[in-house]
């Protein structure tokens, strides 16, 4: 009984650590695709405002 339970916590320990670093990873690459889109973005804006004297919404 005691095995089976040290076994268990150690089953669950073994999921919430790898699902932390799951979270942790996810975050880091949507952090740099909100960097990278926004470059975009904002160059596209930035280009157009000038070119086509126009201004963004």
């Amino acid at each position: 009984m005691y095995q089976e339970e040290i076994f268990s916590n150690v089953i669950t320990d073994a999921k919430k650590g790898g699902f932390d670093s799951l979270k942790e990873e996810i975050k880091g690459m949507e952090a740099a695709l909100e960097r990278f889109f926004t470059k975009i973005f904002d160059t596209s804006s930035s280009l157009a405002e000038r070119d086509y004297n126009v201004t963004s919404l």
